[in-house]
């Protein structure tokens, strides 16, 4: 990725700026979504997956940047760590490198417009999560569909695609699950860090929004923990573990999360490739983005 930031951004402080994002990645999952459908479905330009795999990690890392900036989280991150208008400047320049890169692989309109379908889509649902839109957790996963399904969908979609010249339709389907699935995990995962935890914020989360039902004390408890930021400091971690348990949250998360990891097996089951290549796939997907809550 660093030699499209050294091709398209002479300003030499914003390159360096730039590539420290980059090197702050700690995995390229969007870029092996996009390879294994790219080869899965026929494709044999390997230069062209890899520019195409880089440029959505780009987008990518520009969304996380906007999503950090904007819900003020992850503070040890390099673009935590300077003046917000410096970050904010050099997301929208890795977001605008990004669309550069992602459509120089294909004249395809269909391309084009798929690829400005989904992000749109995930900056909407982004925008009810910042205005905490969700009031029931039916509204909250259709949140979590637009804003991370489709981010999901798209290297999937767009790998598909350059690989056959044609939109699938059932790529696009479970892909959305993938994404759906990804975020519950990651939401769970939240719950135990107090600096980037949706919960403490009192966000309508899936978690929170379950806990409002108000089932037993153990959940009248949790709420109550949460209103004090001290307090959730303070729980001891085995404790609010077993209190997330007795109040159904945890098995609620898990259930819903395997939910919707069903879904994506069905539709992966689907695919008319070969059986080799349908095998590989589902592997790799289930391997890497599919680990229970």
């Amino acid at each position: 990725m660093n030699h499209f930031i050294d091709d398209e951004i002479p300003n030499r402080d914003l390159n360096q700026t730039l590539r420290s994002f980059v090197d702050a990645k700690d995995h390229l999952h969007f870029s092996e979504l996009v390879f294994y459908h790219y080869f899965s479905f026929g494709g044999t330009d390997t230069d062209k997956a890899e520019t195409l795999g880089a440029g959505i990690e780009l987008l990518i890392l520009s969304f996380d940047i906007f999503d950090d900036l904007e819900d003020e989280d992850s503070p040890n991150e390099p673009w935590m760590k300077m003046n917000r208008s410096v970050a904010l400047n050099a997301a929208t320049a890795l977001y605008t490198l990004s669309i550069k890169v992602s459509t120089s692989v294909s004249n395809n309109p269909v391309f084009l417009h798929k690829l400005m379908e989904y992000i749109l889509e995930s900056s909407q649902g982004q925008h009810d999560d910042l205005r905490d839109q969700p009031v029931t957790e039916e509204e909250c996963l259709d949140m979590i569909k637009r804003k991370s399904g489709s981010l999901t969908a798209l290297p999937c979609v767009l790998g598909t695609m350059l690989a056959t010249g044609e939109f699938n339709k059932t790529v696009e389907t479970y892909a959305y699950q993938l994404g759906i699935a990804s975020q519950i995990e990651n939401d769970y995962k939240a719950l135990f860090y107090n600096t980037k935890s949706d919960i403490v914020k009192k966000k309508r989360t899936l978690a929170y929004l379950y806990l409002s039902r108000k089932f037993n004390q153990a959940s009248i408890d949790l709420l109550n923990i949460f209103e004090n930021e001290d307090k959730f400091a303070d729980i001891e971690i085995k404790c609010y573990k077993e209190k997330l348990k007795t109040a159904g949250v945890t098995q609620y998360m898990y259930v819903m999360n395997q939910l919707a990891i069903q879904k994506l097996k069905k539709g992966m089951a689907q695919l008319t490739i070969g059986e080799e290549e349908k095998k590989r796939l589902i592997s790799f997907i289930m391997d890497v983005f599919s680990e229970e809550v």
